[in-house]
């Protein structure tokens, strides 16, 4: 059967769609390389005191893959001791409210079973840091 011209633009189009797929892939491919070089951001640059927001922050921590009805309650307790912070003048409500903000990206991820690991694992890294930097300028 002899190809007709129909037959050489389809070809076509399918060669390019097959190219632009494979670039679309590299560029994607070099955004993850990226993405994984990234470090997670800093922790909190002023040792935290021991304040009832920052506990309230570690409880609601450790309970980052709890399920709502026991997260939910433990998020509420944290929102209202925050304001009442003695050292709120020293920045430590920034500091819990970034540390906030990355354990409620992990827990949106960790619901929606996010494929892109890279960024969950940022998250949980970044959370980690700040219990750890919170347990450590306790001692």
């Amino acid at each position: 059967m002899p190809l007709r011209p129909r037959h050489y633009v389809l070809l076509a189009i399918i060669l390019c769609l097959f190219v632009f797929n494979i670039i679309r892939h590299r560029r994607y491919e070099r955004q993850m390389q990226l993405l994984s070089a990234r470090s997670a951001p800093q922790v909190p640059h002023t040792p935290p005191q021991n304040t009832p927001a920052w506990a309230a922050f570690d409880q609601l921590a450790s309970l980052r893959d709890a399920s709502s009805s026991e997260y939910d309650p433990a998020l509420k307790d944290l929102q209202t001791l925050m304001p009442l912070d003695p050292d709120q003048g020293n920045g430590h409500i920034e500091d819990i409210k970034g540390c906030l903000t990355w354990l409620e990206y992990y827990r949106h991820g960790h619901a929606l079973n996010n494929p892109d690991t890279q960024m969950k694992s940022l998250a949980l890294r970044h959370i980690e840091d700040c219990v750890k930097y919170h347990q450590v300028t306790q001692e």
